[in-house]
């Protein structure tokens, strides 16, 4: 992958983060945890899965694979 791909794809990934992370700064505790489909999902819930993917899979993609494991990606693999 040449680096202005890479590059382009990292700058996208960055303000996909800065929009999650604004939609859930400051909210209370509650609303954060307050299952919101009807399986249980949460706003914390979908943020972890996000860091998880980003740490796993994209770390894989770009040829710097995680050093320590993801627990929430190990506890899947189980």
């Amino acid at each position: 992958m040449n680096a202005s791909v890479k590059e382009e794809l990292h700058q996208a990934l960055r303000q996909a983060r800065a929009g999650v992370l604004q939609t859930v700064e400051g909210l209370p505790e509650y609303s954060l945890r307050r299952p919101v489909t009807p399986t249980g999902t949460n706003l914390l819930g979908m943020v972890k899965h996000l860091g998880s993917q980003e740490y796993g899979y994209l770390g894989e993609a770009f040829g710097r694979p995680a050093s320590g494991g993801c627990a929430s990606r190990d506890r899947l693999a189980s």
